[in-house]
């Protein structure tokens, strides 16, 4: 299954009956707008508060949990002005009583939006293309590495942007135990060798074009289109809220080391505390060990 969209969605989305929609999320950088193959979700701190179908475009809202018991409120192309303010104060509701709930994917979107769409998203390093992709793979985070020198962004042969997968973790208890560092790198490595990474790069390219069209990826007009990735695909685990005395790294780490995949993960450090993604960044296994206390 594909994530990016028919040309008959994109055309409806830029100059049909939902372009209000398209315009209400340009407008609002609260909202991240992801492409799903057959249907588009918005997104709001990590939680979908709506999804069109490419099917008679029809619209379902948030899941019934996010209510909390309160009546839902089914969205439409005549009532987003109406639903999106409501829908995102139920959001805030439920994380506040949930806490925590919704971390990692509010994390996820906040990157998103400031290396696509905030004042310095040109100036950043990568460009998120999908969060939450659960097809060829599961990933937090596909993202394009395009460096944002002057030279690379004129894309020259020399130079071949890099997807990269971005695997969020929040917190010291995030890391270790089922699904943690080992079982994400484990399914990366896996996903590299079983599954069709050429589709899977030429998936995220379109998804890049599209979404620069629909004018969800800001000031990208003066550069050329993308048409051609690097072979490698980088697997970097981005931590959050992080406590570097947590022996749960060590082994982690070291179950990664034992298992002598055919690749090694990278992780990255942060930029003067924002969300920006910049390459110099991005550092070894190695060099991460570096930085933890019981080195």
């Amino acid at each position: 299954m594909v994530r990016s969209i028919s040309p008959e969605f994109l055309h409806e989305l830029l100059h049909g009956s939902l372009f209000p929609l398209l315009k209400y999320v340009r407008e609002d950088d609260t909202l991240n707008m992801e492409l799903r193959g057959n249907r588009v979700t918005v997104y709001y701190r990590g939680g979908a508060l709506l999804t069109v179908m490419e099917e008679s475009y029809l619209f379902s809202g948030m899941d019934t949990e996010y209510w909390l018991g309160a009546p839902p409120f089914l969205p439409s192309v005549s009532t987003i002005g109406e639903y999106f303010p409501q829908a995102k104060h139920i959001i805030d509701v439920y994380t506040s009583v949930k806490r925590n709930h919704l971390g990692e994917k509010d994390i996820q979107q906040m990157i998103a939006r400031e290396n696509n769409y905030s004042p310095i998203s040109t100036d950043t390093d990568y460009f998120v293309i999908d969060t939450e992709y659960q097809d060829l793979g599961r990933f937090d985070i596909v993202a394009l590495r395009w460096d944002s020198t002057s030279q690379a962004r004129k894309l020259p042969k020399s130079y071949l942007p890099v997807l990269t997968v971005f695997e969020v973790k929040m917190g010291c208890g995030s890391v270790g135990g089922k699904k943690g560092l080992y079982d994400h790198f484990k399914d990366y490595e896996e996903f590299c060798r079983t599954k069709d990474v050429t589709a899977f790069k030429k998936d995220m390219i379109e998804v890049f074009r599209q979404k620069r069209e629909l004018g969800l990826i800001h000031g990208m007009e003066k550069y050329r289109e993308v048409t051609e990735v690097a072979d490698e695909i980088e697997f970097v685990f981005l931590l959050a809220n992080y406590k570097r005395a947590s022996k749960q790294m060590q082994n982690e780490l070291e179950r990664i080391k034992q298992a002598c995949f055919g690749c090694k993960p990278k992780f990255i450090c942060a930029n003067f505390m924002g969300y920006g993604l910049y390459s110099h960044n991005i550092i070894t296994e190695e060099e991460f060990e570096s930085y933890l206390l019981w080195k």
